[in-house]
């Protein structure tokens, strides 16, 4: 589990249409490598799926709550567990291409949930 408050960030998520919330925590706290995953994030009691970053250098740890329409959420706490990691962490000199990859990271999240969920709702108690 990793958990901070919401700091600003310097808007790049948004403007690409992929608003982030970025988490205060110390690198030390968090045991998971550089990459993209599947999380789930804890926001006011209210659980999201989400696509959390984590870069090593220079060190940050967002999280692009799936499907969230609510108001600026800058210094509320959030708690993420992350799920399964769906990718590497890509440098690009074309925002187009940021924007593609970011995309393609989010369908990738978005079919881990669906997987879950179909295995969540299977009924294998066989008699």
């Amino acid at each position: 589990m990793i958990g901070g408050i919401i700091v600003h960030g310097d808007g790049l998520g948004k403007t690409l249409g992929y608003p982030t919330a970025n988490i205060d925590v110390e690198p030390s706290s968090v045991r998971f490598e550089s990459g993209v995953y599947a999380a789930r994030a804890t926001l006011h009691g209210k659980i999201y799926d989400a696509a959390l970053v984590i870069i090593q250098s220079p060190w940050k740890v967002e999280a692009h709550l799936l499907d969230y329409a609510g108001p600026d959420i800058y210094g509320q706490e959030l708690r993420i567990e992350p799920i399964q990691r769906v990718s590497s962490l890509e440098r690009y000199d074309d925002i187009d291409e940021l924007k593609a990859k970011i995309g393609r990271d989010i369908t990738l999240v978005r079919q881990v949930f669906e997987d879950v969920a179909i295995r969540e709702d299977r009924d294998d108690h066989v008699l």
